[in-house]
């Protein structure tokens, strides 16, 4: 391999709005020299620290930090890529500003950092319904993004990603934007699974999607706080009916133990009815916060700091490490070129 910018042994990134660490997990383990973050909630920054001691984490609002106050940070190192998921919900609500209007949100914070650093490449990852979304103008969110990005002279490519192709077992989709500085990109990440396994005599050799059945803990290694009482079962078999009959949403999901888990959300801390194990009609329980990192890949000894709320927040916040890696490894061909 190259070395990355100024003689450095790997190549540089900063990550934004880094939670728990996912996305600088998947770098690193591709990689990377992570050499900043910056993530404003302070118990997410103390699991940050705990298991990226090697970069400096900002635990401050980025919209206070400056691109020298960083510089200072990093020894005035090049920065190779920015990375992050910044939220696009509008962060002000004073007069008629428009909340779904990314150039109200912390996202311009992600491209103001981007232009002052001007790395070689970015990668913005948000939910897919980002793609749909649109202002109070009726303009689309993410034509207003590509746009930003090309008044600071990048060109953008749109990934739309499933992480149960990754390698992840979960059924998590993603869209990921890659910003290029010259216009060169990098080929997209190699698809490692899918639903049924491929041989090399179908044209590529996938894997089969990793069920979450090998993430399950057996039943009597789980704690009893993670069981359901019988008055929670009969809200979720309410709640089902109630849907079904209005034609509006779901009820509780329950893991098909030989297909990926459902996506964990940040909300799983409340009931876990997103992705339930159920044994019999009267046993019933969410994932213990180890299942659930787990089904994000992060390694088995990533230490999660605060409360079981805290915890699970985290964890369903993050992006998976194994998407983040595959992205981040595709990047790596790109720069070894330069």
């Amino acid at each position: 391999m190259k070395k990355g910018s100024e003689g450095n042994a790997k190549p540089t990134v900063i990550d934004l709005f880094a939670g728990a660490g996912g996305l600088s997990q998947g770098f690193k383990e591709a990689g990377f020299d992570i050499i900043w973050a910056n993530e404003f909630v302070g118990r997410f920054s103390e699991t940050y620290k705990l298991n990226h001691p090697e970069t400096t984490i900002c635990c401050k609002d980025i919209r206070s930090v400056s691109v020298e106050e960083i510089l200072n940070a990093i020894g005035n190192k090049s920065v190779d890529v920015i990375a992050g998921g910044p939220p696009c919900q509008g962060f002000s609500m004073a007069g008629r500003r428009d909340t779904k209007d990314p150039r109200n949100s912390l996202f311009m914070e992600f491209v103001r950092m981007v232009d002052g650093f001007k790395p070689k490449f970015f990668v913005m990852e948000n939910v897919l319904g980002i793609l749909t979304m649109k202002n109070a103008k009726g303009k689309l969110v993410s034509e207003i993004i590509l746009e930003e990005f090309k008044k600071i002279g990048y060109a953008v490519k749109v990934l739309r990603l499933f992480a149960a192709d990754y390698g992840v077992p979960q059924k998590r989709r993603r869209v990921v934007f890659i910003g290029s500085k010259n216009g060169i990109f990098p080929e997209p990440p190699k698809q490692t699974n899918s639903k049924i396994q491929q041989s090399k005599s179908e044209g590529k050799s996938l894997d089969k999607w990793i069920p979450v059945s090998t993430i399950i803990l057996p039943k009597g290694k789980v704690g009893k706080c993670f069981f359901h009482s019988e008055k929670m079962i009969r809200g979720f078999n309410e709640r089902k009916k109630r849907n079904e009959e209005s034609g509006k949403g779901f009820g509780a999901q329950y893991l098909k133990l030989d297909e990926p888990s459902y996506t964990i959300s940040a909300r799983y801390w409340k009931d876990g009815a997103d992705a339930l194990v159920k044994y019999s009609d009267n046993e019933i329980r969410m994932l213990t916060p180890q299942e659930c990192a787990a089904i994000q890949t992060f390694p088995s000894d990533y230490k999660f700091a605060g409360s079981k709320r805290e915890i699970y927040t985290q964890i369903g916040n993050a992006v998976p490490v194994k998407l983040a890696k595959s992205v981040a490894e595709s990047l790596i061909k790109e720069l070894e070129k330069n």
